[in-house]
């Protein structure tokens, strides 16, 4: 599988884990009669916990209700369950709609953003916008328009895994 082919199924395998979907590949039209499928090379799966302190300490706990305010943590994983390495890994993480980014909480800390899903660099994203007098000034664009993570880990070893993680404060509106 070449390098876009990869990025475009891992691309569509993160969106899936995203929404609790299993990725699956499509048996080609050419063949006639249908065969097994082979298995995707990169696994991948996101977990959501809610984050709270009791008694000074966070703790997980289930995320299946959460309220304004409250602190979402994804984890996804990225196994790579083939005998070859995955080259160009690009690692991509949604940010959950109704909730923004919590600065600082991105782990590793390289992750590039990106308010489109196309266009990723370094926080904090800028915008350029033009005043009143006609003046371009660069200015940050608030963390709330900040929807998609990706980070650039490279290659990914035969039957190794990475993991990657940031968090979300639901929001109040």
């Amino acid at each position: 599988m070449n390098s876009a082919k990869m990025l475009s199924s891992l691309i569509a395998a993160a969106a899936l884990a995203f929404a609790g979907l299993t990725t699956a590949q499509t048996a080609p039209a050419a063949k006639a009669a249908p065969k097994a499928l082979a298995p995707e090379p990169v696994d991948v799966k996101l977990e959501r916990q809610k984050i709270t302190v009791v008694n000074g300490k966070e703790v997980a706990e289930s995320s299946a209700v959460a309220k304004p305010g409250d602190i979402l943590q994804d984890t996804v994983t990225y196994t790579n369950k083939s005998k070859n390495a995955v080259t160009k890994l690009e690692a991509n993480l949604p940010i959950p709609p109704n909730t923004e980014l919590v600065l600082g909480s991105l782990n590793p800390n390289t992750a590039k953003a990106s308010i489109d899903g196309v266009n990723f660099a370094a926080l904090p994203l800028k915008r350029k916008v033009k005043q009143a007098n006609g003046v371009e000034i660069e200015v940050n664009v608030p963390i709330v328009e900040v929807r998609y993570l990706r980070w650039y880990p490279g290659d990914l070893a035969a039957g190794k895994a990475l993991v990657f993680s940031a968090r979300f404060k639901v929001s109040d509106k």
